[in-house]
């Protein structure tokens, strides 16, 4: 699959970006402070709003990928023991190694999935993020797992860059679409949208031994 080529989930041509929907976007910078928006509850409305869209689609899916969050069917809570970088006030998913978690963009608007690693500072500072609204640790992979993004790139960087450069924003997940990935090593992963990293669109997957 070409980067920046997200899994089809329905039929027709691939929506167009809204007029400067995307870059605007990671070009505003960090004006709202992600966890006041995640422990606002801003998470949990917006999940309201989505009920009923699997009978819409007809297909099933894990993390449904809506405004400004991710909003899983069924959320884990982080336990103390966790490492210190894993944020514990995000929508965190809960799976054994060997199953698949899929992303559904039920929403209007283009999203990535993209998985934070030891460059995300990197990453922080191309979109414009800093101060109190970066991560305060250095999220990473398991060792022995594999990046992960929506678009198949090698790395974090790599993938943040194809968003800003192409016209058409690298890696997005357009409306009605999906992206799907299966996990294989167990351990913590921290992951989030690139233009909507400002608004404090991410999540964890904690991958169980089998």
């Amino acid at each position: 699959m070409p980067a920046g080529s997200p899994t089809r989930v329905c039929g027709g041509e691939r929506p167009s970006l809204e007029a400067g929907s995307i870059s605007s976007a990671w070009t505003q910078g960090p004006d709202m402070d992600r966890r006041a928006f995640l422990k606002s509850g801003a998470a949990i409305a917006l999940g309201a709003t989505i009920a009923g869209c699997l009978g819409d689609t007809g297909r099933d899916y894990d993390v449904a990928m809506v405004s400004d969050a991710y909003v899983p069917r069924s959320t884990a809570t982080v336990p103390d023991d966790a490492p210190s970088w894993v944020p514990r006030d995000v929508p965190t998913v809960e799976v054994v190694a060997g199953d698949a978690v899929v992303w559904e963009n039920t929403g209007a608007r283009n999203h990535t999935v993209t998985a934070a690693t030891y460059d995300h500072d990197q990453v922080e500072a191309l979109l414009g993020i800093s101060g109190d609204a970066a991560h305060a640790h250095d999220p990473h992979l398991p060792a022995g797992a594999d990046f992960f993004s929506s678009g198949s790139f090698d790395g974090e960087v790599a993938a943040a860059r194809s968003f800003i450069d192409e016209l058409d924003g690298g890696g997005v997940v357009p409306p009605g679409e999906r992206y799907e990935h299966a996990f294989d090593v167990p351990g913590w992963y921290h992951y989030y949208c690139i233009p909507h990293l400002p608004a404090g669109m991410m999540g964890n997957v904690h991958v169980l031994d089998a």
